[in-house]
């Protein structure tokens, strides 16, 4: 697909799907003030009326790379009447219905700029909710990292495996994780208190767990609470090794060395954040450049509203 010219900066992840599809790459190269305001530059000026597809996380800090995305999106409508908004990990994705009277639906916010600064399609990886996908009027597209997720565990010595979602609401995740790999698979149940947002294990049905290594799997990972705790709910039934794996491995407020804290062998994600990794401790990147030129080439996705997920969907 090389009529597409691929527009994006700091993580190497839009040079990777540029390179996977044969385009033009245009470096994004961001400078940041000292009050926090940044200034972002091309290196290139892209081919007039060429396809172009901006490939930008809005991850943490989530503002400000909103802000960004939204300005290359921009640019790139000035050479472009078709520019897709590669969103690799979607910020305010678990704010797509409100939970509580008077909370807002940023999703719906976010999902206007993106339409409004110029995006005529929109990939995502992973994201937390397909509801939120329902807030686009343009073609919207999903696609999941599981596969290459898998891949990397293929390659280790597990022994008699156990996939474990830390909640009801990712147990299809983990299920499709479990047949890929194929591993057993179970669920762990947990309130959280929508106020406070502390969060408990209310029960899980694992059956044997004795000496087998287990592959906890979310979709993010930000402060890791929810990962220790399940660590030490399963240590405490006496499985083996124990492995997190996330496609967005946000690692917010030390989370990182409190999941090593917890007795976690590793914690594998993906480059769908930015230097995510910088934090040791076991951390593994997972390159999800290819399933981003597929989503590209493929032209797939919903558009409008789509139908509400069925009860158990994850909350914020």
């Amino acid at each position: 697909m090389a009529d597409i010219t691929v527009i994006g900066g700091r993580n190497g992840l839009a040079a990777g799907v540029a390179g996977r599809l044969g385009a033009a790459h245009v470096k994004a190269d961001v400078r940041v003030f000292p009050d926090g305001e940044g200034k972002i530059t091309l290196d290139s000026r892209p081919e007039k009326g060429r396809p172009a597809a901006v490939v930008h996380s809005a991850s943490p800090p989530v503002d400000s790379n909103l802000v960004r995305a939204l300005s290359m999106i921009r640019e790139a409508r000035r050479f472009a009447d078709d520019v897709t908004a590669v969103i690799p990990y979607m910020g305010y994705a678990r704010q797509d219905q409100s939970f509580l009277d008077g909370e807002v639906v940023t999703m719906e916010v976010v999902a206007g700029l993106l339409e409004s600064a110029g995006a005529t399609r929109v990939v995502v990886v992973d994201i937390h909710s397909e509801r939120a996908l329902s807030h686009f009027s343009v073609p919207a597209a999903n696609v999941s990292a599981v596969p290459e997720l898998v891949a990397h565990f293929a390659g280790r010595d597990l022994s008699d495996p156990l996939v474990v979602s830390p909640d009801v609401g990712g147990i299809e995740r983990a299920r499709r994780f479990a047949e890929l790999l194929g591993a057993g698979c179970a669920t762990l149940e947990k309130e959280r208190d929508r106020h406070t947002g502390e969060v408990r294990i209310v029960g899980a049905d694992l059956g044997e767990t004795a000496g087998r290594d287990v592959v906890l799997v979310d979709d993010m990972i930000s402060t890791g609470g929810s990962i220790v705790k399940a660590a030490g709910f399963l240590k405490e039934r006496g499985c083996g090794r124990i492995f997190a794996a996330c496609t967005h491995a946000l690692l917010v407020g030390g989370a990182g060395a409190k999941i090593n804290g917890a007795g976690v062998a590793g914690v594998v994600g993906t480059n769908t954040i930015d230097g995510w990794a910088a934090g040791g401790g076991g951390a593994e990147v997972v390159d999800v450049s290819g399933i981003m030129a597929a989503a590209l080439e493929s032209r797939g996705g919903r558009r409008g509203p789509s139908p509400q997920p069925a009860a158990g969907q994850r909350q914020p």
